[in-house]
């Protein structure tokens, strides 16, 4: 019982740590968007949410965001090109049935990946060694002395 709630600790803590603005807005879209009888996803819908991941990764990078705008952060086009490569590459004409299959997601989350290295190269920012598995252990180790405790 014990090793059941620890584990779902560590699922629910790498999710949040892992949860990224693109793959959410598209997950939405997918969730939330009508689709036509061939699949297609209506257009107006995924652009709101298309939006709205754009607005999350410019308040999640207010920064490296003004940068961009100025012309001096052209890692950011890295990310952009490498998301339309692969949404080209995994893109089968049918929304409906990519959101169900699931190879699209992989490259929004790869796109929150890409834009967290382009930020912290942008910002100058070097990534102190481990800190996403230094937050995990953290809370692990906390879980792990209430659980002992109680």
């Amino acid at each position: 019982m014990k090793f059941a709630a620890l584990f779902a600790l560590i699922a629910l803590i790498s999710a949040v740590s892992f949860a990224g603005c693109a793959a959410d807005a598209y997950r939405s879209a997918c969730s939330s968007c009508q689709f036509d009888a061939n699949g297609k996803m209506n257009q107006a819908c995924y652009a709101s949410y298309q939006g709205s991941g754009t607005a999350c990764t410019t308040g999640k990078y207010p920064i490296t965001s003004a940068k961009y705008s100025a012309g001096n952060c052209s890692q950011v086009d890295e990310c952009i090109s490498q998301l339309s490569s692969c949404t080209a590459q995994y893109k089968s004409g049918n929304d409906s049935a990519d959101c169900q299959e699931g190879s699209l997601s992989v490259c929004f989350s790869a796109a929150d990946s890409c834009m967290q290295s382009a930020a912290a190269r942008c910002e100058g920012v070097q990534s102190p060694c481990g800190t996403t598995a230094m937050i995990l252990f953290a809370g692990v180790a906390g879980f792990a002395l209430y659980v002992r405790r109680n």
